[in-house]
């Protein structure tokens, strides 16, 4: 706890949380089959996994992974990739010489053995859709910002956004709590990081 008359909340687009895979009954399996970011790669070693995403994230841990664990699959839902174009050719070249696979598609369900994950239903391009048997699953779609317990504090919301009263104070609708930068809005409000000097100078 801290003693304060003031608070500056300079929080920019909030705190960016991993994008979960939205099929039913994923979550029971976070953290113990189901990864959206890696801790421990040594986790991995021996065993089957599933490696979703086509970002730089899920190549560079596919390439990483890949002769450690016992199985790589890199699932992605087009074969257009966002990652760095060497990683791209590393992953095709591994894939031709069968160090790993490229499936395209998306999952669209799961099923349990014992309580536990042991395979996902991958739908592809042609509708079909296949069962793929795993021992864990890696998801990397991306981070996208959430305002976190900043949206539990009873201040004003607008879109996202903590509402300040003028712009000659910046302050909340909360006396003594000021919001500054990319976190706050007001009419005629513009995101650059030179207003946020600018308010935080005047707050």
């Amino acid at each position: 706890k801290f003693i304060t008359k003031t608070i500056f909340i300079a929080a920019g687009v909030g705190s960016f949380q991993p994008r979960t895979l939205k099929v039913e009954g994923i979550e029971a399996f976070e953290g113990s089959q189901v990864f959206y970011r890696v801790k421990d790669p040594s986790r991995f070693e021996g065993r089957n996994l599933v490696i979703c995403g086509g970002g730089d994230s899920a190549l560079d841990w596919a390439l990483a992974l890949a002769g450690k664990a016992e199985s790589v699959i890199v699932l992605h839902r087009r074969d257009d990739f966002r990652a760095a174009p060497a990683s791209v050719a590393k992953m095709k070249e591994m894939c031709d010489n069968y160090e790993m696979q490229l499936i395209i598609g998306q999952v669209t369900g799961i099923e349990t053995k014992d309580d536990k994950l042991s395979e996902i239903k991958v739908t592809g391009a042609d509708g079909v859709t296949r069962r793929l048997p795993l021992d864990d699953l890696l998801v990397f779609f991306g981070l996208s910002p959430k305002l976190g317990p900043i949206a539990d504090w009873g201040l004003e919301i607008e879109r996202k956004q903590l509402k300040v009263m003028d712009t000659e104070k910046f302050e909340t609708n909360v006396p003594g709590i000021f919001a500054v930068g990319d976190i706050n809005t007001y009419p005629g409000k513009k995101k650059l990081i030179l207003s946020g000097f600018h308010e935080a100078a005047l707050a």
